[in-house]
């Protein structure tokens, strides 16, 4: 993560701050408390760099597929009326009289339709040439010494010259070379035309007792019974058969003789009776990956086409901006007052007795400058080294200190980066 990054830059920064801190004058707390005579000490600042802290936003996904479907196809039922439906009715009667005779006829619903036999195709075989016969015309020659006779082009003889004794002797043909490639192709001449079924005759017979022939299509008498018996008839249309005295002795619904088709179109002459069948299915497939299914039913996923679509990619976002500042590390100084200047006869002041006496232990006051071209013993020299003149001193361990934090910054931060990266 980046934030352990973040906090290990700051604790460096703070590190390198602390170094400088630490390994400066020891006058830097104590502002104008310092010796005479001490110059002006400018400022110092370190560059303090903070990286900017980044979050790694995962990328945004769905997954796509391809679908598939079953498509049922159906046929339907169709009807047609072959002969409709009729009621039949029963009568009797009383018949008093002379003698009575059955007749019976057939009265035909639907007539029958014979069956169109089919025809079969007329055509005829041609012969066609794909490519012609391949001749070359011949002369017969003979030579006139020995009588032999042979077949040549005719310009052979000019070819190889008369006086060779080989003469014309006026025959000609012509020789196939190649033979002519033929195919046999039938040709159609008159297309098969499919039959229709015959349509059988529907029909009923009807019975009816009279004294006579009721008609040309009544046939019989079948039976006969005595005038004063009950007689018995049989209508189709609900009515009375002529005459009077007829009862009504029952009543018989004869349904309709329908056909029936199973077929995906109507048609032509068909009523649809309401009734269907599934007779396939189709298999279909999208072909490209979608999130969501087709319009439409029955859509399923394939699962082996399954994809990773990316909506929003993996990106970096700013959690902290980084920063360039410059910490002050110890602040600008001024110059102290000139020491004053000692004059002839006044004591010198050593600067680094505690009290201020002179060498010889007496209170002295301040200590003057070594004149101009005047030697200074190796003593005094290891003195002014050992004890800065002017700021006090500096303890020996502040520097190694101040190196060793700089040094634990520095781990700090390449530590933290190896991290982040």
């Amino acid at each position: 993560m980046s934030y352990p990054r973040f906090l290990t830059g700051g604790l460096a920064a703070l590190a390198v701050g602390a170094s400088f801190t630490f390994a400066g004058p020891a006058f830097a707390a104590e502002g104008d408390d310092r010796p005479c005579g001490s110059p002006a000490v400018d400022a110092v600042y370190q560059t303090v760099v903070t990286d900017p802290v980044f979050r790694t936003v995962p990328a945004l996904t769905h997954t796509a597929w391809r679908w598939q479907r079953d498509v049922a196809s159906y046929e339907h039922e169709y009807g047609r009326v072959v002969s409709a439906a009729y009621d039949e009715s029963d009568w009797t009667r009383e018949v008093a009289g002379p003698t009575e005779y059955l007749f019976h006829r057939t009265v035909v619903d639907q007539a029958a339709v014979p069956a169109v036999p089919g025809t079969p195709e007329v055509g005829h075989h041609e012969t066609v040439v794909l490519s012609p016969a391949v001749t070359v015309a011949e002369d017969e020659y003979q030579h006139q010494n020995t009588g032999k006779l042979r077949w040549e082009r005719p310009d052979w003889g000019a070819q190889n010259g008369e006086g060779n004794g080989w003469v014309k002797t006026g025959n000609h043909r012509e020789r196939e070379v190649t033979p002519a490639v033929t195919e046999q192709r039938w040709v159609v001449d008159v297309p098969a035309t499919p039959g229709t079924p015959a349509v059988p005759e529907v029909a009923h017979v009807e019975s009816q007792w009279a004294t006579s022939s009721p008609g040309g299509s009544w046939t019989g008498p079948v039976d006969s019974r005595p005038g004063d018996s009950s007689t018995e008839n049989q209508t189709t249309a609900g009515e009375a058969p002529a005459g009077a005295g007829w009862v009504l002795k029952a009543t018989r619904h004869v349904d309709a003789v329908v056909e029936t088709v199973w077929a995906a179109l109507l048609p032509d002459g068909w009523t649809a009776t309401g009734e269907s069948r599934q007779s396939g299915a189709t298999h279909e497939e999208t072909p490209e990956a979608t999130a969501a299914a087709p319009d439409g039913d029955g859509w399923t996923t394939i699962e082996e086409s399954a994809v990773t679509v990316v909506d929003v990619p993996e990106h970096q976002e700013l959690v902290m901006p980084g920063s360039v500042d410059e910490v002050l590390v110890s602040p600008a100084l001024p110059a102290t007052e000139d020491c004053p200047v000692a004059g002839p006869g006044d004591p010198v002041i050593d600067p680094a007795a505690p009290d201020g006496t002179t060498e010889g232990g007496d209170a002295a006051g301040p200590q003057a400058a070594p004149e101009p071209g005047a030697e200074v013993s190796p003593a005094e020299a290891t003195d002014a080294a050992t004890v800065l003149p002017n700021t006090g001193g500096v303890p020996g361990w502040m520097a190694p200190a101040g190196l060793a934090t700089i040094a634990f910054g520095a781990v700090l931060v390449r530590a933290s980066r190896r991290r982040v990266l």
